[in-house]
């Protein structure tokens, strides 16, 4: 047999408990009832004289005058004996509780909900969706997502509930302006009316002031009103068919994500305002249907494209100097939709902390 060739007293106190049933030793619980008292059995009646003269004599091995040790696995004699007789209920296994929800009962008369779509063979095309739901949350997420921001999101789901909100994604593709094209060809095949935009490094406010300051440190000084807002709230009231949430760059001092430094100021004051702008980063931006569909009805063959899974390239790049935030903002603008940022809601980026 090989040994190890480094010999310790640990590497050899580990191999004595590999090889041993029981390597921690540990001891068997005495019997209790479910309310933790212990179990009183009757004791057997036993000779005084007889257990005397027979003290020094080995006992027999057999289960009625034989006890074990857990330690040593060895026969232990004069041990208190007991009735094999005992109540039946002493006995009685005790059944787990079953963890894990509870079988769904039949609903009866409930409507469905649910409207699927078929080919003109009549073959279900497997994209059902849910009737009367406005929102159309899309994640451009690459490899992973902050779990602050995936917290978010679930957040959303229960705020809005599957009546008013659906969630879709796009990951493991390295170039954004792909990603965020296939979120707007699958949320232009729903009958949703927003599509909100948020990357997998980007905390939005949701209006958990407590909350949000225990899980984001750069939110621990700021005050309640602003934390109040809701980001879904916050956007779509601000009665704009497209408008970003200010954020800012990965870094210290980063640089506010979008065509205006200006606002820098009232940006980090979380001013009460929305105000139009050039261009507003994508990382959390609402989005109305009509801007998707004015855009390629303005530009038509220009942005189309021959790939599998989206036709309009919403947001292709003009250069390597505009990003397709920059971009798509530009031809929304040409499209008779004017960009506004959201100055007044707490909006986070991820980096090496929150900024």
């Amino acid at each position: 047999m090989l040994r190890d060739p480094i010999s310790t007293p640990m590497v050899e106190a580990t191999n004595r408990a590999l090889s041993s049933a029981d390597p921690f030793n540990t001891p068997i619980p005495k019997p209790m009832r479910l309310d933790g008292q212990p179990i009183v059995r009757e004791r057997e009646s036993v000779d005084e004289q007889e257990t005397n003269s027979k003290s020094t004599e080995t006992p027999p091995l057999n289960r009625e005058n034989a006890s074990y040790d857990a330690k040593s696995d060895v026969p232990q004699a004069n041990e208190p004996v007991f009735h094999a007789d005992l109540e039946p209920e002493i006995f009685e296994p005790i059944e787990p509780k079953k963890r894990g929800r509870k079988p769904k009962q039949a609903i009866q008369n409930e409507p469905n909900l649910i409207i699927e779509s078929r080919s003109s063979d009549g073959l279900p095309s497997y994209r059902c969706e849910f009737a009367g739901r406005d929102i159309f949350v899309g994640w451009p997420w690459y490899k992973s997502s902050n779990p602050v921001t995936a917290s978010v999101n679930v957040a959303l789901a229960l705020d809005f509930g599957r009546d008013k909100i659906r969630f879709d994604m796009a990951i493991g593709d390295a170039k954004i302006e792909h990603a965020r094209n296939r979120l707007a060809h699958k949320f232009l095949e729903t009958d949703a009316k927003w599509l909100l935009m948020m990357d997998d490094d980007i905390i939005p406010s949701i209006g958990r002031p407590n909350w949000f300051r225990y899980w984001v440190q750069g939110a621990r000084q700021i005050l309640d009103l602003p934390l109040q807002r809701h980001v879904l709230h916050r956007l779509v009231g601000a009665g704009k068919t497209l408008v970003g949430a200010a954020y800012f760059g990965r870094q210290e001092g980063g640089a506010l994500m979008a065509s205006d430094p200006s606002l820098y100021n009232r940006a980090k004051a979380y001013e009460d305002a929305v105000v139009p702008v050039d261009w507003v980063g994508t990382g959390c931006m609402l989005i109305h249907r009509k801007v998707f569909e004015d855009i390629k009805a303005k530009f038509g063959d220009s942005l189309r494209i021959n790939v599998p899974d989206y036709e309009i390239d919403y947001f292709r790049p003009f250069d390597s100097a505009r990003g397709e935030d920059v971009s798509f903002c530009i031809r929304a603008k040409d499209a008779g939709h004017q960009p506004h940022i959201d100055l007044g809601l707490p909006v986070f980026h991820v980096g090496a902390k929150t900024y």
